[in-house]
């Protein structure tokens, strides 16, 4: 289920112009290192780059690789935060429209 969150994370972050690249050229997007996703953004419109982290650990805090183990993600410029909650609310469709804008650079 944290996948298909993780996807419509990034489809929201493409529709405002963010290029998205994995920490592993191989591996892609979904690739996990140390209990951690990590994705380099960059801005095709302004230029801007940034860093979003995704942190996964289990129901009791151990290490965990697995991807429905997402708890939430941190963007890593201004320190916002993304929890995951359930795919079909209007709770995580709000958050995530919410955390996409908070990302996005005013216009000079």
């Amino acid at each position: 289920m944290s996948r298909a969150r993780m996807i419509q994370l990034k489809e929201a972050l493409e529709r405002t112009g963010w290029k998205i690249s994995g920490e592993s050229e191989t591996e892609g997007i979904f690739y996990v290192s140390d209990e951690e996703i990590v994705w380099r953004l960059s801005n095709l419109w302004t230029g801007k780059k940034t860093q979003l982290t995704f942190y996964l650990f289990d129901y009791l805090g151990r290490r965990t690789e697995k991807l429905g183990d997402i708890s939430y993600v941190v963007e890593k410029e201004k320190g916002l935060e993304l929890y995951f909650s359930k795919i079909k609310t209007e709770k995580w469709k709000s958050d995530l429209k919410m955390f996409v804008r908070s990302l996005y650079p005013p216009m000079p």
